[in-house]
This record gives C-alpha cells, sequence and structure tokens, in this order.
C-alpha cells in the first residue's frame, strides 16, 4: 500500500526555489508546453557525492495543484524514485508529467542524472460555456436566407478557449424546425475561429442547434460523441452544450458543433473549386429538401430516385452537376448489382461499416431521408458524416411508437426514410459479417458503456443550464415534432435524460442478442 505524504508549503518553495536556481530558462507557464531543459547542475547539487542524483517535482502553473508525496529526492546509483501524485486545484485538471507520463501517480522510475518533472495543469473544461451574440443594430434573426451581422464574446471556460469581439454573419437554419420558437442558428464568421475548444483546427463555419423537439436536449450530442469515437469514419463534427443569449435575451442551451464543410481539418477533399478539373472529387447530401438549394441540374440532381445537393463548392455548372449525377449513378449500380470485389474497390470499408452502426444503433429514422453525407475522396466513396438526430433513439411515435427494437438502417420495412446504401450492403453476407466482427470488438472495449457513462457526464455539467433552459421554455407534454405518447409524458429534463439512456441500454442489449444470434 502507497502512503501518500503531503509536503508542507514551505518544503516546496524550497524545492522550486531550488529548482529555480538551477534554470537556464524560466519555468514553463502552463499545461500547453510539451518540453522543458534539463536544469544545469547546481552548487548544491555539485555537492552531492557523484554517485548520488537529485529528482525534484514541481508544479505547472503554481496555482494549478499541488503535490502529495516527496518533492525532492536524493537517489543513489540505480534507485528508484518515489510515487509523486498530481492533485489539480479546484477549476484545473491534470494532464501529464513533463516527461510524456499521462498517469495522475508518477510511479517509480530511475534516473542517471539531475533531473526536475513538472505535473502539468490546465483549468478545467467541465463548464456550460455561456454564448453572447449582438446583432448589428439589435436586428432579429429570423430567416434562414438573410443574414445578419453580429459579434459574438465567449466566457464561462477556461481562459486560452475565450473570445471576446468575434464578427461574421448569422442566419436562422433548419427544415421544420424553422416553425419553433427557438430557431438554430448558422454562423459563419470573418475570420477562422476556434470556439469553446471543440475540433482540430479554426473554421469560420459553425452552428447552434437549438434541439428543441428533443427535451432531453441530448441526442445530437451523444451521436456526434459516438461517431467520433468510431475511428472508421475519418471525421466527425465536434460539439458541446453551451448558454445562448442573443441581444441580452436569453435563448436557452443549444449545442454548438462543427459544421460539415470541406477544409483540410475537417472534411479534406479537393473539389473543383481547388483544381479547376470537372472530374475532381465532392461531397454530396443525400437530401429529401435539396430543392432548397437552387436549380436542378445544378446544384442538385436525382441519383436513381435520390436527391443530392452538392456541398461546399462555389459556382457549380451543369457540366460539374452532370459529372457527379453520372458517377453517383454508376456507383449506385454498382452497390446494388456489381461483385463484392468492385463493391469494395469502389466504397470505404470502414466508413460504411462505421456509420451503419452509428445509424443502427440510434435507429437514426432521418438516416436516409436528410442531413447524411457522403464524398469522394481519391477515388473511394465515403458514407458519412451523418447528422441530425434529434428524432433518433426512441423520440419518434411513427417509427415502431420509438420501442428500441428492430433492425431499421440495414433493413428494408417499407417506412420510407430509411438509407438503401445500407440496405443493399447489408444483403452482402460479408458486410453483415463485418458489421458484426466490428460490433464485437467495439464492445469489448467498452465503447458502450462509455456512451452511457458520457451522458451521465454530459448531464451532470449541463443540469443547472437545461433545467434553466426549460424554464425559458415551459414544453413538457407538448408534442412540437413527432414524440411518442410516453415520451411526452415525461415532466423533467432528468426524466427525459434517463429514458434517453434507458432506451440506448435496452437497444444495445437487443443488437448485441441479434448481431450474435441469441
Amino acid at each position: 500500500m502507497r502512503i501518500k505524504r503531503t509536503f508542507s508549503l514551505v518544503a516546496l518553495c524550497a524545492a522550486i526555489l531550488l529548482n529555480s536556481a538551477a534554470c537556464t530558462a524560466p519555468a514553463p507557464t502552463g499545461a500547453e508546453t510539451e518540453e522543458k531543459e534539463a536544469f544545469e547542475t547546481t552548487e548544491a547539487q555539485a555537492a552531492v557525492p557523484d554517485d548520488e542524483i537529485i529528482v525534484n517535482f514541481a508544479v505547472s502553473p503554481l496555482e494549478g495543484g499541488s503535490l502529495s508525496g516527496v518533492a525532492s529526492q536524493t537517489l543513489r546509483e540505480g534507485e528508484k524514485t518515489t510515487a509523486v501524485e498530481a492533485v489539480p486545484a479546484a477549476g484545473f485538471s491534470f494532464v501529464k508529467w513533463s516527461d510524456g507520463e499521462k498517469d495522475i501517480v508518477h510511479r517509480a522510475k530511475s534516473y542517471d542524472e539531475n533531473t526536475t518533472l513538472y505535473a502539468f495543469f490546465e483549468e478545467s473544461n467541465d463548464t456550460t460555456p455561456t454564448l453572447y451574440i449582438d446583432t448589428e443594430n439589435g436586428k432579429p434573426v429570423f430567416s434562414d436566407m438573410k443574414t445578419v451581422g453580429f459579434t459574438l464574446t465567449a466566457e464561462n471556460l477556461p481562459r486560452r478557449y475565450a473570445v471576446s469581439g468575434a464578427t461574421g454573419q448569422i442566419k436562422c437554419r433548419g427544415n421544420a424546425s424553422m416553425g419553433w420558437d427557438k430557431k438554430s442558428f448558422t454562423m459563419r464568421f470573418d475570420e477562422k475561429i476556434k470556439l469553446c475548444g471543440l475540433g482540430e483546427g479554426k473554421n469560420r463555419n459553425w452552428v447552434l442547434i437549438s434541439n428543441h423537439c428533443d427535451q432531453s436536449l441530448l441526442r445530437n450530442y451523444i451521436a456526434f460523441w459516438l461517431q467520433n469515437q468510431l475511428d472508421g469514419i475519418p471525421w466527425g463534427p465536434d460539439a458541446r452544450m453551451v448558454d445562448l443569449y442573443l441581444n441580452g435575451d436569453y435563448m436557452g442551451n443549444y449545442m454548438l458543433v462543427e459544421k460539415i464543410t470541406m477544409a483540410e481539418n475537417r472534411i479534406n477533399v479537393e473539389t473543383m473549386n481547388d483544381t479547376g478539373k470537372i472530374d475532381a472529387d465532392f461531397m454530396v447530401e443525400l437530401d429529401n429538401y435539396a430543392y432548397k438549394g437552387g436549380e436542378k441540374g445544378t446544384v442538385w440532381f436525382t441519383a436513381r430516385g435520390f436527391p443530392y445537393e452538392i456541398r461546399g463548392e462555389d459556382d457549380l455548372t451543369a457540366d460539374r452537376c452532370n459529372y457527379i449525377d453520372d458517377w453517383m449513378t454508376s456507383a449506385w449500380d454498382t452497390v446494388c448489382d456489381g461483385s463484392d470485389a468492385e463493391i469494395k474497390k469502389l466504397i470505404d470499408v470502414d466508413a460504411a461499416v462505421d456509420s451503419y452502426i452509428l445509424a443502427e444503433l440510434t435507429k437514426n429514422i432521418d438516416c436516409g431521408w436528410s442531413s447524411f453525407f457522403l464524398y469522394r475522396k481519391d477515388g473511394k466513396l465515403f458514407l458519412g458524416p451523418s447528422w441530425d438526430f434529434d428524432l433518433a433513439m426512441g423520440n419518434d411515435m411513427r417509427l415502431d411508437a420509438g420501442s428500441y427494437k428492430k433492425l431499421y438502417a440495414g433493413k428494408n420495412n417499407g417506412f420510407g426514410q430509411q438509407n438503401h446504401w445500407y440496405i443493399e450492403l447489408f444483403e452482402r453476407g460479408w458486410f453483415y459479417d463485418l458489421v458484426v466482427e466490428r460490433w464485437n470488438s467495439l464492445k469489448e472495449a467498452g465503447l458502450f458503456d462509455n456512451m452511457l457513462a458520457e451522458i451521465d457526464r454530459a448531464w451532470e455539467i449541463n443540469r443547472a443550464s437545461f433545467e434553466h433552459n426549460f424554464e425559458r421554455w415551459p414544453i413538457f407534454g407538448r408534442r412540437l415534432n413527432q414524440e411518442p405518447e410516453h415520451v411526452m409524458a415525461l415532466s423533467s429534463a432528468e426524466a427525459h435524460v434517463n429514458y434517453l439512456k434507458e432506451w440506448l441500454g435496452d437497444r444495445i442489449l437487443w443488437l448485441d442478442e441479434t448481431f450474435n444470434g441469441q
């Protein structure tokens, strides 16, 4: 059993002073510091016998936390250090040690020279950020066609993510959701920006989803979380919950999410815009609302009866549209009637398997209706990423009255909104076998347990925000879209979150028994 010994503040200060006397550069000031130059030998260290080595432990930044254990240890040759634990201060979390170790307890190690090890801390990111959006002259945002200039400030989050004075254009977004009082929004910033720590880099395009017909407020969030754990899908949008104020008025809890766009740090595809070639790669959205996007034959097309809108390209032409139409039609014919070898050459199989599991697990009613993206990169067709899960996971009375049972995404049961790419693939025995194999590997890795735990974590972080949202929007008991009766009967945010978690738990067990023939 390890016995903790908490050193006094005096001892800690003395250790830090000893270390700083030997520095050739100032001590690191933040958790982002990756490397620390080795300390030069001090007079005190030089006085140590040749067969002894001094190992010091310190923290960065100083206000980030403390240590439990012996902060300055003198070792003889071959001797190992005793364990030292990094203890975060309130509002901070441990990141790693300066030698790369990520366990909060630095275990016994031996050293062949004098060494100083830093425990790096960073401000905790387990909060509900607050976004303040002020439009130009206080203009209302009411249209999905007309943009309004805005300025954004982001607060209640680590200082490294704080934003003040970012400008851009904002408009409403959505189809059925445009009829709700609580609108969703699309933001396009004047300059690329990283918001609330989301994503791998900066981008101009961001979305605020109202989740108004999902009274758990978490269906979209947990689906995006799961999508980002499925590494067969090269990229999926990152998201987190935020409180939104528009022109000083509290608008409720929203999900801030990366917009699905083509960029180096999102979907990295070179289109005709990049290459000037009519046969360049592309991204399309399977979308029964495609007709809203513009002229058919230029902006959107139908391939074997399914509507697709071309995404992420400017100045589209009929020739470009026809090329993509012909290629997608040929791809669809291959999936329907081609050989197994031809299909495997055409599609990225890992992406198809993982995106199918996402659609089937969530029983995403819209997976073949709209908001389903496909793109071609280097000759391969990728299915996904997916978007729009507010009616999934038992929140639509039209689909088996919200039941967690029955296969949906991979079976043609006549509903009409299923994804026929999956249905065709699912009829191939090899694809089904890959789905079962992948499902079992994900289960054994604990992914599904982690997903249920993530719901608990998100609820605890955002509980006060969720409850405040429903004070602003008292909609319990009302049908806003297609909520089943048993969902409408739930009368609190907590009850809705618990229902979501219970539904997913039951769905996981049912699919596991189905896939494994139990």
